[in-house]
């Protein structure tokens, strides 16, 4: 059960739980984010019936704020169109997922890794069940995204322990109207390891051109600064190409070139920086998201969405 903290005024913390779906906790933060609370003015309380959040109707509404917006998911092979669609309820809300650094040229220390990713431009239009849309998302899916774990057996060049050095949170000025009449920030800070995707899991986000995420050069095929140039990633350190690291970001990730990371190797993460609208956990190749989810072998649902000893804090 959740208990609060008398040493953290304000907050609620939530004690060796697994949220196997995340999106459960986000989209009761993301109401968070997008109402008004008791405490604010009273103009910022004043909905207009242009305004109704959470209103979300079956695809196809003709009612935008109503749409639920239809989402293709990759089928474990850059292809996002052969099968597995969803089509969820999109608050609008920005969530920033941070952990290392994006910016650095040195291959240590490692906070995760990943076996394979694809990326593109989103071609639809999304729609928010509060108010407004946007063109310019773009959709990463990664197969075996983690996170460093506190096994005995973690993620090589991971510390034992584990990191937990992850940052997820959101802003309410960066909420679609109506905002609060006060701004704050929505932070879900995990004080242990966590795990987000996992092996045999495909994770998905829609993200903003700017998110980005960091490996090492040597992984690249052929292990060289100018595999980094080539899909126009920013490479870092080394020496006479050789060496040090490489972001993409998602608009450099989206081009045809960059699909070689799809080759199920395993890259080393250093970083990612991922502004992110809506983030989903399925099997590869899923014929209908609504039963494909991560399983392991026995068949049973894979906690691929962990966060142990979480705190959720309102600042």
């Amino acid at each position: 059960m959740p208990r609060s903290d008398p040493h953290l005024p304000g907050q609620l913390s939530v004690g060796h739980q697994r949220l196997v779906v995340v999106l459960a906790v986000l989209a009761v933060a993301a109401a968070a984010i997008v109402l008004p609370g008791p405490g604010d003015d009273a103009r910022g309380q004043a909905f207009s019936s242009a305004y109704q959040p959470f209103a979300c109707d079956q695809p196809g509404s003709s009612d935008p704020q109503q749409r639920r917006q239809e989402i293709q998911l990759d089928n474990g092979a850059g292809d996002f169109n052969a099968a597995g669609r969803m089509h969820p309820c999109l608050a609008g809300v920005r969530w920033h997922l941070q952990s290392g650094n994006v910016a650095t040229s040195s291959t240590t220390p490692a906070i995760g890794q990943i076996r394979t990713a694809y990326g593109r431009k989103f071609p639809d239009t999304v729609f928010y069940a509060a108010a407004g849309s946007r063109t310019d998302l773009y959709q990463l899916a990664f197969s075996g995204l983690q996170f460093c774990t506190g096994d005995t057996t973690p993620i090589g060049a991971c510390a034992p322990a584990g990191t937990t050095d992850i940052q997820l949170y959101a802003d309410s000025t960066d909420a679609p109207g109506p905002k609060s009449a006060a701004n704050y920030r929505l932070t879900i800070d995990p004080d242990q390891a966590i795990t987000i995707g996992g092996s045999g899991v495909w994770t998905e986000v829609l993200a903003t051109a700017n998110s980005s995420f960091t490996v090492p050069v040597a992984e690249l095929p052929t292990a060289t600064h100018l595999a980094c140039a080539l899909v126009g990633g920013t490479a870092r350190g080394g020496f006479l190409g050789i060496g040090g690291t490489c972001e993409l970001s998602a608009s450099d990730f989206a081009g045809d070139l960059a699909q070689w990371l799809g080759g199920g190797e395993n890259y080393t993460l250093l970083g990612v920086n991922l502004d992110l609208y809506y983030l989903v956990t399925h099997r590869q190749n899923p014929s209908d998201p609504y039963t494909q989810i991560p399983v392991d072998g026995s068949g049973n649902p894979l906690n691929s969405i962990q966060l142990p000893n979480t705190t959720i804090s309102v600042s």
